[in-house]
């Protein structure tokens, strides 16, 4: 596997523009994947035994103006959609969005505000400090599995300022410049589906139902006003809906630019009988849902939504998408897929541990848990609003860097299932399907790693890593002979 493995990571050679600092982009990668615990940058010049004296360079390449991190999405991002992309009846990639709170509490790391933290899971504490992200994947596989693979991450909640330090422009909703988690995810959204250029569908859960995120997908268009991106969320429960515009109207002044106003949640009782019952594959079973389906108009957008509201058994929830081409059966299929970025969100901190970062600058000096305002910039240096950019720079390249690590486990899996499966040599209780996991994949490379690495010293992998490190005892007895 680690052939196969070099043989991806090679191809971001064009992403780079110096060959040292793609060298070290294949290590810090490789280290996400071979390292036996997440103790950060050292963790991979441990494992890998990479030479100490190395160690401010490696941190320095996280920190490095010559990495390029659109270029490096960019060109990650078309990579998936060319090798493994599951795409919907229409030819649309799948994109999975959503936002992931990363506890820190480090007294010079720019960026940790207190977050709040909204789950049924009695174990998370309702405020906790720390990084906010949002995070774009796209759905890939087969049949069998399909994994969400991460594209893009970026820090969101309380970043106005330091983006500004990056140099990141601020979304705009219709010309106005409005920072906001939902418009900087729309912002993202867009971004990934403008370099794909080519039609994406994403899909969000109900915090991102707003009218900011769906006039920024409307806005997303190619050069020949082919439009790029559709939104399916879910609903909130107190959702309203209007009826189109009737046809004729007699009376005085202006007519009516709405019809009747459609309390949604009331459709479940009001017009049980209309709903249609749909035969659907969802969470891996064969479940029947009744559904109803209505065009309507939705007053935060002026124009009209496609509504789908569903009874699963005792729950019902209602779902609105924007391409009104889309059949329910397909929205809700589509929707029911959401949960895999939070299966990806899972194996990204336990099996590769891509929050375990610990980028920090004595320039900031934000007491913890509070934002950077606008309005602080004018007391601070040049030279400390470069430090505090770099740290930031820093935390988003590790998290991308760890991301991309994920995503080659997966892209392995689904790619070399069978090569996987004969050479894990190492007992399961349960196999949960003919697709691998990452972390299955994860064990076979580090066993190639730690017990064959001399088999792939043809490989540009290999070279690579040999050059930066220590020479193991066998190896120095035959240079001495």
């Amino acid at each position: 596997m680690i052939g196969q493995l070099g043989i991806v990571l090679m191809s971001f050679r064009e992403a780079f523009p110096r060959e040292a600092t793609f060298h070290w982009f294949v290590v810090a990668v490789f280290g996400f994947i071979i390292r036996l615990d997440h103790h950060g940058v050292s963790s991979s010049i441990r494992w890998l035994r990479v030479r100490e004296d190395l160690y401010e360079t490696f941190l320095a390449f996280f920190r490095s103006g010559a990495v390029k991190l659109g270029a490096i999405q960019r060109h990650w991002q078309l990579l998936i959609a060319r090798r493994c992309a599951i795409r919907t009846r229409a030819g649309a990639s799948v994109l999975l969005a959503d936002g992931i709170k990363a506890a820190k509490e480090a007294e010079f790391m720019p960026g940790v505000k207190k977050l709040h933290q909204e789950s049924g899971n009695s174990g998370k504490a309702p405020w906790i400090f720390g990084h906010h992200f949002g995070v774009v994947g796209m759905l890939a596989g087969c049949e069998e599995k399909a994994f969400c693979i991460p594209l893009a991450a970026e820090l969101h909640e309380g970043t106005e300022a330091l983006r500004h330090l990056q140099g990141k422009a601020a979304p705009t909703v219709e010309g106005v410049e409005k920072t906001t988690v939902v418009t900087l995810m729309g912002a993202l959204l867009a971004t990934v589906a403008g370099n794909l250029a080519a039609p994406c569908v994403a899909v969000l859960d109900a915090f991102f139902a707003a009218a900011p995120m769906f006039k920024i997908a409307k806005d997303s268009v190619l050069e020949n006003g082919e439009r790029l991106l559709h939104i399916i969320t879910r609903a909130k429960d107190n959702a309203v809906a209007y009826e189109l515009q009737p046809l004729s109207y007699c009376g005085r002044g202006r007519p009516p630019k709405y019809g009747r106003k459609i309390y949604l949640k009331q459709l479940f009782t009001s017009r049980a009988d209309d709903f249609t019952a749909m035969t659907v594959n969802v969470y891996g079973e064969t479940k029947t849902h009744l559904v109803l389906c209505l065009d309507l108009l939705w007053r935060p957008l002026g124009y009209t939504l496609r509504f789908v509201l569903v009874k699963d058994g005792e729950q019902k929830f209602i779902l609105m998408c924007s391409d009104l081409i889309m059949t329910p059966e397909e929205i809700v299929i589509l929707y029911a897929r959401r949960f895999k970025i939070e299966v990806t969100f899972k194996m990204f901190k336990h099996v590769i541990g891509g929050f375990c970062y610990h980028f920090w600058t004595k320039a900031w000096q934000i007491p913890t848990g509070q934002s950077l305002a606008l309005e602080d910039l004018q007391d601070m240096t040049k030279v400390m609003q470069r430090l505090i950019a770099d740290a930031m720079n820093a935390v988003e390249v590790f998290v991308n860097l760890a991301m991309i690590a994920t995503g080659l486990l997966q892209v392995l899996a689904i790619e070399h299932a069978e090569v996987i499966r004969h050479r894990h040599q190492w007992w399961m209780r349960t196999y949960s399907s003919v697709i691998p996991s990452e972390e299955m994949v994860k064990t076979v490379i580090q066993h190639e790693f730690y017990h064959h690495f001399r088999k792939f010293k043809h490989t540009a992998i290999y070279r690579i890593i040999r050059a930066k490190r220590h020479p193991s005892p066998a190896e120095q007895l035959r240079e001495a002979a």
